[in-house]
């Protein structure tokens, strides 16, 4: 959208202020009285940030100083010529930048703490103080790794709504500084743009447009950090941090030298370090049940655990989406309705930040779309699992959904069908033989630890509320491991399992549960001792 003339602009600000038209009315009062050049300003700086998050705070910040008349720094000539807005940050932004330079090593799994008083970017709703997770070294790393290797100076970081991106940019700052002696940060924040510069003792930060800053930001030493906004082609190092939203972004990613590296959601332990450190009133029970809802995302099991409308938000982003919806999240997350990220997470998949899985949220959000379905949901699976098998985006979903369905099925007990599977060299027909099998289950044992097992008595169906344990996924003596799944396996992590084997009472025989889709064709997998059997059970659906 070109704001071409005046008439342009005030039909903008109206659009923008539709709810509040004494706002709109006072703006545009002041947006008449500008001159031509002044007007020429504004517009250059406007049309940046049409269409985006921070385009309304832009336009009142600015619009509001015009009113007020010019300061006693604001009548400097800008790079690109004209008056320009450039003027010295507010003082708690200034403090926050010489606490940061102060601070020594920025250690990951600790936290980044600043003085009393002094907050993260200048704003007190971030707080004094964060945890550098260990995802945040890993992406730095990498940054830094494609910038050497393939030339890469423009980076997206995107994940799941929630985990915090714009703390990344604080810790990002600090090791630019430290560890690459990088001396010129612009920071794009909250609808407004300031510049980051140190030069041994002279520390200073600056606010204004990028116009005002045109110099820096076409200076490819300079880092730009883009924070819940748009970036244009600079030739300074770019990043961009955002939530899923293609719109927003697919322009930068056409920009030569541009990459995307995703953000994970929190661990466990992250979550549970940050609540005891800043969220000390929040009990380990209700951060439990919270993230059994809502998985971990801190946004809402730390920050916004005791606020009514942000806890409401998920029913109603369950009552909105249907199946298909969290479907087409899975398969295109970038395009999906904002509410579909509070049902489904990004997991980022190995060790390079650069692929991806979407799966669930949490046992909540599962439990919650299978009650949506009724008596559908057994039809939903079995096309769920069928789609995944050519296309590797559900696989993860259908696998964990597949898991739960597998879950109650087993602790009812009841008939199946079983095969014995053996290794290539040693198989001959019998064991391709597939024989009834009649599973007893006379109760079911939440697991926390896997010593727990030894203790149990015969039929009782022991499985972790979470999957804490790497190569099984349910246990029940005398002698059965179950590892649930809709793929073939290549192999199982020995460790695990021979962990879990030495809990038994009897010979272990593993059994693979699969879907009807994969029963016949399952096969033997390699690296497994020959004292543990290997078995394929098929869970039919009902």
């Amino acid at each position: 959208m070109a704001l071409t003339d005046l008439r342009a602009a005030c039909k903008r600000l109206a659009e923008l202020y539709k709810d509040d038209l004494v706002s709109a009315m006072d703006l545009m009062a002041t947006l008449s009285d500008l001159d031509d050049d002044a007007f020429l300003r504004l517009r250059i700086g406007w049309e940046n940030y049409i269409d985006s998050p921070a385009e309304k705070a832009f336009v009142t910040k600015r619009l509001s100083d015009m009113a007020a008349g010019p300061g006693p720094s604001s009548t400097r000539t800008s790079a690109g010529g004209g008056s320009s807005s450039r003027r010295p940050a507010l003082q708690k932004v200034q403090l926050f930048w010489q606490a940061l330079l102060a601070l020594p090593s920025i250690i990951v799994g600790s936290f980044l703490t600043l003085p009393s008083n002094v907050y993260l970017l200048g704003t007190k709703s971030l707080g004094s103080s964060l945890l550098v997770r260990h995802c945040y070294r890993g992406i730095f790393d990498q940054m830094m790794e494609l910038r050497s290797s393939n030339g890469m100076s423009r980076f997206l970081i995107t994940g799941t709504p929630g985990i915090g991106k714009s703390f990344f940019a604080v810790v990002l700052m600090g090791w630019l500084v430290q560890e690459k002696g990088v001396s010129t940060i612009i920071l794009d924040f909250d609808g407004l743009k300031y510049l980051f510069t140190t030069n041994g003792t002279d520390i200073k930060v600056e606010m204004g447009s990028e116009m005002d800053f045109i110099e820096e930001v076409n200076d490819p030493k300079t880092w730009w950090i883009v924070d819940m906004g748009t970036a244009s082609r600079r030739p300074a190092s770019t990043v961009l941090l955002a939530s899923p939203d293609r719109q927003r972004y697919k322009e930068f990613l056409k920009f030569q030298g541009t990459t995307t590296l995703f953000m994970p959601i929190w661990t466990d332990d992250e979550i549970e370090e940050c609540r005891i450190r800043l969220y000390p009133h929040l009990s380990d029970a209700t951060v439990r049940d919270l993230v059994w809802k809502w998985g971990n995302i801190p946004r809402y099991v730390l920050e916004k655990a005791m606020e009514t409308p942000a806890q409401n938000s998920l029913k109603e982003a369950l009552e909105q989406c249907e199946w298909q919806d969290v479907i087409n999240c899975i398969g295109a997350p970038d395009s999906a309705p904002h509410t579909s990220h509070k049902l489904v997470h990004f997991e980022v998949v190995g060790n390079h930040y650069d692929q991806k899985v979407m799966k669930p949220a949490s046992p909540y959000v599962m439990e919650e779309m299978e009650r949506k379905a009724g008596t559908d949901h057994i039809r939903q699976l079995q096309s769920l699992i069928h789609l995944s098998m050519g296309k590797p985006a559900l696989a993860a979903t259908a696998g964990l959904f597949f898991e739960r369905y597998a879950h109650r099925r087993l602790q009812e007990g009841g008939s199946f069908q079983v095969r014995q599977l053996g290794a290539p060299k040693t198989a001959h027909s019998s064991e391709d033989k597939v024989i009834p099998f009649k599973l007893q289950c006379a109760g079911v044992h939440k697991l926390y630890k896997l010593e727990e097992v030894r203790q149990q008595v015969n039929e009782i169906y022991c499985v972790p509320p979470s999957h804490n344990f790497p190569a099984v996924d349910s246990i029940m003596q005398p002698e059965f491991l179950f590892q649930i799944t809709t793929t073939q396996k290549s192999k199982v992590p020995l460790d695990g399992l021979l962990a879990a084997s030495r809990q038994l009472h009897g010979t272990p025989k593993l059994c693979f549960v699969v879907p009807s889709q994969i029963f016949k064709e399952y096969k033997f997998v390699n690296g497994i001792p020959e004292d543990i059997e290997q078995w394929v059970l098929e869970v039919p659906y009902l």
